[in-house]
């Protein structure tokens, strides 16, 4: 009943479900269909949860990466370039938004089981970009500086959403963290498919991953703002 009262989420993740479909099914017709939609309706899911002004950072992000989506869908090899770049672009600006938080989240002492777990997250990011990148440039040398910039930037972003997450377990960082992962497990699987293995199964986590990622990023802006309105309520009753 809570999801048919929210149609634009219905209709986003029958799209998906659809998609998915058609990836499996290899069905570009279907795919074609599907895919545009994905995007728009997530983005009316989140004007319809709004409680505030649009965030336009919000909207800068998706907007990329559905211009990217749609340029994938009509020749991916021939503007390869361009999509790295608008993706970087729209990672940048969520870097940006969760960089912000880790400055603005207080900071407490960290236990040694959640420094190890950190410790280790950041050594498999490090050593998976660092094996993609080795796999990447070796078949697009001709853009290996904008390849290597794209990699640190995935990196910094799942360090970030990490020691977010730790020093702030909630609902707010969870989806932070979740989108981080999606973002960085979509790109890596989709390296690992388009370069090295041909396994259907890789572009299948990638697909999917790419599609969570879009509702996980909207529950981080709208929890996001919720906690943020959150406390200034709390500051004006005490004053």
């Amino acid at each position: 009943m809570r999801m048919m009262n929210k149609p634009a989420l219905l209709l986003y993740f029958i799209a998906s479900a659809v998609f998915m479909l058609s990836v499996i099914l290899n069905n570009t017709e279907l795919m074609l269909i599907s895919k545009p939609v994905i995007v728009p309706a997530i983005v009316f899911y989140y004007l319809q949860e709004k409680k505030m002004i649009v965030n336009w950072v919000y909207m800068a992000i998706v907007s990329l990466f559905f211009a990217c989506d749609m340029i994938t869908l009509i020749d991916p090899d021939s503007f390869f370039p361009l999509i790295i770049s608008l993706f970087l672009l729209g990672y940048l600006i969520y870097f940006k938004g969760i960089f912000d938080d880790f400055i603005r989240i207080r900071y407490h002492f960290v236990n040694r089981t959640h420094l190890l777990v950190l410790l280790i997250c950041i050594f498999l990011l490090v050593f998976l970009q660092v094996s993609l990148m080795d796999i990447v440039m070796a078949s697009r040398t001709e853009y290996v500086w904008l390849l290597v910039i794209y990699g640190v930037v995935l990196v910094l972003i799942g360090f970030i959403s990490s020691w977010n997450y730790i020093m702030l377990p909630s609902r707010y960082t969870t989806f932070m963290l979740l989108a981080s992962l999606s973002f960085i497990i979509s790109d890596v699987f989709y390296v690992l498919k388009k370069d090295y293995f041909e396994i259907e199964i890789l572009e299948y986590v990638n697909n999917l991953a790419q599609v969570l990622s879009y509702y996980y990023l909207t529950k981080y802006f709208l929890t996001k703002k919720s906690r943020q309105r959150n406390r200034n309520n709390s500051y004006i009753k005490n004053t």
